[in-house]
């Protein structure tokens, strides 16, 4: 992952991983290294004890690919050890986040060629239930977020981005947010043609009393 890259989203965090390197024969195994891809998950886990957050693999055919390949498989090879990962009919890839793991040079390998599959990491982050909440419930991924962001920064974390907004997505628009700080001010949002509201991440907001005309269903973060 790169820190600086601008304009994140949660479900796009982690950069594409390209599975596989020049094309190659059926069986022919190629490695990724694990540590990289448990990078961001095992930084996520030290920060968020709440699990706020939700790490998830997604394997999608590659460009031009109508469909994964149906003998597509995945492995983690930990020393003299092959344990096979399980792909479910979605995609999603069903791969522990181990410290461990990645600390004995562990790979996961594909039999598949550049460019023929893809997995993306994302992570979801949970919605609090019901209209009525304070704005610190309601972006409550945020700052855990952020915390993870500079843990993988490590040196650079100065140089981290930050969270710019939430993107707060309804079943049904058209639907409104009533945010009230504890000074008087208010702020009111209403979904756009998408069914969404861009909610500005201000950590001074934490006291406020948010009112919500119906639950949110999802929320993304942004960032700057």
């Amino acid at each position: 992952m790169n820190p600086s890259l601008p304009n994140l989203t949660t479900t796009a965090l982690a950069a594409l991983l390209v599975l596989a390197a020049p094309a190659a024969r059926a069986e022919e195994w190629r490695d990724l290294p694990y540590a990289e891809i448990a990078k961001m998950p095992l930084a996520m886990a030290k920060v968020d004890p709440q699990h706020i957050f939700t790490a998830n693999l997604v394997a999608t055919p590659g460009k031009d690919q109508a469909a994964l390949p149906p003998d597509f498989k995945l492995r983690l090879k930990l020393k003299d050890q092959l344990i096979p990962i399980a792909v479910a009919a979605d995609g999603r890839v069903s791969l522990p986040f181990r410290q461990d793991w990645a600390d004995a040079g562990a790979q996961i390998e594909t039999n598949q060629a550049k460019g023929r599959v893809a997995v993306s990491l994302g992570f979801d982050s949970r919605v609090p239930p019901g209209t009525k909440m304070s704005y610190a419930q309601l972006t409550e991924s945020a700052p855990v977020l952020e915390k993870a962001i500079k843990q993988v920064a490590g040196l650079a974390s100065m140089m981290a981005p930050g969270i710019q907004s939430l993107t707060l997505t309804f079943d049904k628009p058209p639907q409104t947010l009533e945010l009230s700080l504890p000074d008087g001010t208010r702020h009111s949002y209403k979904t756009d043609a998408k069914g969404v509201i861009e909610l500005p991440w201000e950590p001074k907001w934490a006291a406020g009393s948010v009112q919500l005309s119906a639950p949110v269903k999802r929320i993304d973060q942004n960032m700057k």
